[in-house]
């Protein structure tokens, strides 16, 4: 039998331990970025009261798609990407889209009226599954945040530091696991304020979130034009 060589194993636990500090970078990362109170926050709150566990973690699965989907194109079509970003009018096109998004869900979420709770759990449709589903994929994708954000890591934290492939996929995994697994503790934590809301709080709650989101769309608007 023989016996790989000493400096192999050696080696190989060194990549693991490499990978390992990455993927750490990456969680460190992702907490900060999961204490953000933006839209993405209300609305998986509010999907979870109205429509339940599942419909938010259908949206919050858009969320994290559209997340995926950006971490994809900007590290593997920098060049490309980088030519659409510099267009003379690309913030203001996806930050106005985003905006109009946020308002308009503030304006129906404002008017609906708020679930009753006090019956049984409804399994949502598979409509309604989807819709939640497009909702987190259409919000996340044109806030400008979330291109600028994953952007600015990819160059800094990858591009710039000359990172090997394993170990920037390694970076970019512990940011998307750490997402996926703080959005899905917020998603359960929503759901047990559902026991404890009567009509009146959770109508409150409703138009707050609602404001909320408003107040995101106007500014992000603003901002894109503004800046």
């Amino acid at each position: 039998m023989i016996l790989p060589a000493p400096h192999c194993v050696i080696s190989s636990k060194q990549r693991i331990i490499n990978l390992t500090g990455y993927i750490l970078e990456g969680v460190r990362a992702g907490l900060l970025l999961s204490l953000l109170a933006g839209p993405l926050l209300v609305l998986l709150l509010q999907l979870s009261l109205r429509r339940g566990t599942l419909a938010a973690l259908a949206g919050a699965l858009g969320i994290w798609c559209s997340d995926a989907a950006f971490i994809w194109a900007i590290h593997l079509g920098m060049g490309g990407l980088s030519k659409v970003m510099n267009h003379t009018y690309f913030n203001e096109i996806v930050g106005s889209i985003g905006g109009l998004i946020l308002v308009g869900s503030a304006l129906f979420m404002w008017f609906r009226s708020p679930p009753d709770l006090s019956g049984d759990r409804i399994m949502p449709t598979k409509r309604g599954v989807l819709s939640a589903f497009a909702q987190g994929l259409a919000i996340n994708t044109f806030n400008p945040f979330t291109v600028g954000f994953w952007s600015f890591f990819s160059i800094t934290q990858v591009h710039d530091r000359q990172l090997s492939e394993p170990q920037a996929w390694a970076i970019y995994a512990g940011v998307l696991g750490t997402i996926i697994l703080t959005d899905t503790i917020k998603i359960v934590a929503a759901r047990k304020l559902r026991d404890i809301l009567r009509p009146e709080v959770l109508l409150k709650v409703q138009r707050t979130g609602a404001l909320a989101l408003g107040c995101f769309g106007l500014i992000l608007g603003v901002r894109v034009w503004m800046v």
